[in-house]
């Protein structure tokens, strides 16, 4: 067949990349990050800014092409556009991107939104939203990260087209496991669970509240985890669980957690898509501490990144991949259905950001699963900073959230 995309072409979609395509055939997946910049580029110097971080990722200046026999990734000529919000808040506009699709073509799978106030004329809030396709929430930050260099007025040296990831994660050999462990105290069993549905997707705004830790309650927070033997991604599953336990009949919470390949595999840092996904369970007993908890969380997740439990993942979705759009939306359900799912992004690189942006958000992101909530984590300059997002009520939930962190903090582990 003769497509009808201009393009030259790059590669086929992997996958993971093809089973999040076909899911976007009718439920659209964008998200967001921002940064707090402490100076204010104009939209001329913030255009040039993303036309060269285009030249760099080159996911970033392509279109996806779906008129032949497997989508491809085309090159786009079409720069990122741009939109500028004057006296907006962060809130409104990340939860404005999520409710205008981003189209395959003709490109580019990403879009910019800058944000000023007169009442701070020397600083802006920069959003990009990328199509789920291109990118994971550590290659978002890839991509701000590049983005900051160049406004502080680096040149970036053009990446080669990263390569699918199922091409890059070893497979599992006979004598490991073929499949991931299987979650700890997971009581409420898979059969036993209402199955997750669709939102069919109405352009309706999703809710998003925004709140931060300070310094000195952030690194009493992660000396706490350090100190009984969590991880701070472990802690902040306790975190979700115990505020969400206090909801009628609930003592088992599933929290969704993408996992990111590049540590655990050791790939290079690209704009692309590089990570799977595991659930953690936990169940509210009278007996188990809060801490117990968090060890508990983080031992899944130990599990579910080591390289084997990584290896059968990714390779499982690649010889079973979702041939269609209604098996893509049974695989994306069964996969996301979760009370909460939790991103965290880690600490940022922000030795080289120290001068130039103060704070990070996100991600924001929606994905058409009803009744989802999502809570984006990134720590940036000693501080660590959550987005919540959902299409119910979040602002109590969040504070809840907050609230157990900053006990958890200040008693350590009592």
């Amino acid at each position: 067949m003769t497509s009808s995309v201009v393009g030259q072409a790059l590669r086929p979609l992997g996958a993971f990349e093809r089973t999040i395509d076909l899911y976007m055939h009718r439920n659209p997946v964008q998200f967001s990050l921002a940064i707090d910049l402490r100076c204010e580029p104009t939209e001329v110097e913030l255009a040039e800014a993303l036309r060269r971080l285009q030249l760099a990722h080159p996911l970033l200046a392509t279109q996806i092409d779906r008129s032949g026999t497997e989508p491809t990734f085309r090159s786009s000529t079409e720069e990122i556009p741009m939109r500028s919000a004057h006296e907006s808040t962060l809130e409104q506009e990340v939860a404005a991107e999520q409710t205008r699709p981003i189209p395959p073509s003709p490109g580019p799978l990403v879009r910019a939104v800058l944000i000023t106030a007169d009442s701070r004329p020397v600083s802006a809030t920069v959003v990009l939203t990328f199509s789920h396709q291109i990118a994971d929430g550590r290659g978002a930050l890839r991509a701000v990260h590049d983005l900051v260099a160049i406004l502080s007025g680096q040149d970036l040296a053009p990446r080669d087209v990263p390569t699918a990831q199922e091409d890059l994660v070893p497979r599992p050999t006979s004598d490991e496991p073929t499949s991931p462990p299987e979650p700890i105290d997971d009581e409420l069993g898979p059969e036993q669970r209402a199955p997750a549905t669709l939102r069919p997707f109405d352009g309706t705004a999703p809710m998003v509240a925004l709140a931060e830790l300070d310094e000195a309650s952030t690194r009493s927070l992660r000396d706490a985890a350090r100190a009984h033997f969590c991880t701070v991604q472990g802690v902040l599953c306790a975190v979700a669980a115990q505020s969400l336990f206090s909801a009628p009949e609930r003592d088992t919470v599933r929290i969704n957690v993408p996992i990111d390949l590049r540590g655990p595999v050791g790939l290079e840092d690209d704009v692309v898509v590089r990570f799977t996904a595991t659930s953690v369970v936990l169940t509210s007993v009278p007996q188990v501490t809060f801490w117990e908890l968090a060890r508990s969380a983080s031992s899944q997740l130990a599990d579910a990144t080591h390289i084997r439990s990584i290896g059968a993942a990714v390779h499982t979705l690649a010889d079973h991949a979702p041939t269609d759009v209604d098996s893509a939306e049974q695989a994306m359900l069964a996969a996301t259905n979760a009370d909460i799912e939790i991103t965290n992004l880690g600490v940022t690189e922000q030795q080289e950001w120290d001068d130039s942006v103060r704070a990070v958000w996100g991600p924001v992101m929606s994905t058409q699963v009803a009744g989802e909530r999502i809570l984006g984590v990134a720590t940036h300059l000693g501080r660590l900073r959550l987005a919540l997002t959902s299409h119910e009520h979040v602002d109590q939930l969040l504070s809840g959230i907050i609230d157990v962190l900053t006990t958890s903090a200040k008693s350590g582990g009592a």
